[in-house]
């Protein structure tokens, strides 16, 4: 009983870990379970100029906030001559750019990729606290709250009475009420944080935010500023220029309550501009270089590390525990007997490179003309090594003639015969050779053809894309297989075929019955 423990546990923890690990890579990294895919990546661009004051320049800049939208994929400072470095104080993360002697106009480029997932950023405000900012005095407080009683004549819910307040704080030259609110305001980010506050007067949660736009081949674009609304329960960043909706996924937004965006020290007439480029990148490619960014370990250590070669060798490696799949559950569970136990793997590896009719054609050809060679050297009563020896022999020869008349036939499949693996196929000869001998040509048909058909399903198994995706993808879900390979070995039951052998017995005790 302690081992059946000692059993479940293992499997238990083999499973946890496995799937653990696979769902921390799809929610977290954003790898995702099915193959294919594109994601469209936007490439930005920001020009920084100013004009050097012929001595020391530092030139700061805040980046842009981060979500669990928005995924930063790669990152890069164009600005050899300058020292760069990224500074994050009170979740503020600046670039910065110094250098020693600096004279004349100063270009600075940095750009960034970045791609969007569905937004989770609905956490509600603190209602309590909406009402915090407000500083009105009484002749503001009475302007507010007729501009609240306006806009709320036609307004069905929050966010139309949002759009209300905000479509008439747009009128400053014919609202009096309005005029009173933006005495003095010359900028447009302190209009916003006047809107803000008359939305906090009507209990509606607003942020004032700057963020670029999105949009292809957009060129000396600026930062804009946004009004963040909460209605509907969800946050709706709204454009207040023209009154629109803007998706999330189509703008990268900066820190709230931040003044300047650029400071420049040691020079003058400072200026940033951005460009963006519209790109479709496959999601999984995007999922790696997403990590890489974080420096997860996930990927620092993992397969992705490898060099492109190396890569596409363990795609074929890491499917050949689904091969072993098949073979435990057709041995163990089925029942169907093989010649030799991981045989029909690497038979069904070979398949992967020829299609499977023509590998059990070409395999089909092989062992027959192998059989019948094999068959003339038993009877020079060689020892073990060198008639298997005089057997790969054969084998190569066989390779070699199937190559050059298919070749000379115009039949260049054939060609293909050269990823069958030669060692494997030599032993298997002399297997059913021996076979032969000892039980009969019906025991080699029903092997071989139990190794052929555990082969096919095996092949079938592991083309399939979206397996094929999963194992280099997710090669930790290999965890998993190995928790269902073991449970299967600790299984003592019948197997399928031997049901119906069995089952005249059964018949017997009921009759008894």
């Amino acid at each position: 009983m302690r081992r059946h423990y000692q059993l479940y546990i293992l499997v238990s923890t083999l499973i946890i870990v496995g799937m653990s690990a696979a769902i921390y890579k799809h929610f977290v990294l954003g790898f995702t379970f099915t193959p294919g895919g594109q994601e469209t990546v936007w490439q930005v661009q920001a020009k920084i100029e100013f004009e050097a004051e012929n001595g020391p320049a530092k030139v700061s800049m805040i980046m842009p906030s981060s979500d669990s939208s928005r995924k930063n994929i790669f990152t890069e400072q164009l600005s050899s001559d300058y020292q760069f470095d990224i500074i994050k104080k009170d979740e503020i993360i600046r670039a910065v750019w110094s250098k020693q002697e600096a004279t004349g106009a100063q270009n600075i480029y940095f750009r960034g990729d970045f791609y969007f997932q569905e937004r989770s950023d609905l956490i509600p405000p603190d209602i309590a606290s909406i009402s915090d900012n407000i500083d009105f005095n009484d002749v503001q407080e009475k302007a507010a709250k007729s501009i609240i009683q306006s806009a709320s004549l036609s307004a069905e819910s929050d966010f139309n009475m949002a759009m209300n307040i905000i479509a008439i704080m747009n009128e400053e030259n014919d609202n009096k009420n309005v005029t009173i609110l933006l005495k003095n305001i010359q900028f447009r980010r302190e209009h916003m944080i006047q809107v803000s506050k008359v939305l906090a007067l009507a209990n509606i949660s607003s942020r004032v935010i700057r963020g670029l736009i999105l949009q292809d081949r957009l060129t000396q674009r600026s930062i804009t500023t946004f009004i963040e609304i909460y209605a509907q329960n969800k946050w709706n960043l709204i454009d207040p220029r023209d009154l629109t909706e803007i998706p999330s996924n189509k703008v990268i937004l900066w820190p709230e309550n931040t003044r300047g965006l650029l400071d420049v020290y040691g020079g003058k007439n400072s200026s940033i501009h951005f460009s963006v480029l519209k790109q479709e990148k496959n999601i999984s490619q995007l999922a790696v270089d997403s990590a890489r960014q974080k420096d997860s370990a996930f990927v620092d250590f993992s397969i992705y590390s490898l060099p492109i070669r190396e890569q596409n060798t363990f795609k074929l490696l890491l499917l050949m525990p689904l091969g072993a799949l098949v073979v435990v559950i057709l041995r163990n569970l089925v029942g169907i007997r093989t010649s030799g136990t991981f045989m029909p793997i690497l038979i069904a590896l070979t398949f992967m490179q020829t299609t499977l009719l023509l590998g059990l054609l070409l395999f089909l050809i092989v062992v027959c003309v192998g059989l019948i060679m094999r068959s003339y050297l038993s009877h020079l009563n060689l020892l073990l090594v060198p008639r298997i020896a005089s057997v790969l022999v054969f084998v190569i020869i066989i390779f070699a003639s199937i190559g050059i008349i298919s070749h000379k036939l115009g039949w260049e499949a054939g060609l293909t015969i050269t990823f069958f693996p030669m060692i494997i196929l030599s032993w298997t000869i002399e297997r059913m050779s021996v076979l032969w001998e000892e039980e009969g040509p019906y025991e080699v048909l029903m092997q071989g053809g139990g190794s052929l058909f555990t082969a096919s399903l095996a092949y079938l198994v592991m083309i399939n894309p979206y397996i094929g995706h999963l194992t280099f993808n997710f090669p930790e879900l290999l965890l998993v297989l190995l928790a269902i390979i073991i449970l299967i070995g600790s299984y003592s039951g019948f197997r399928l075929v031997e049901l119906a052998r069995f089952e005249p017995m059964t018949r017997q005790d009921q009759e008894i019955k």
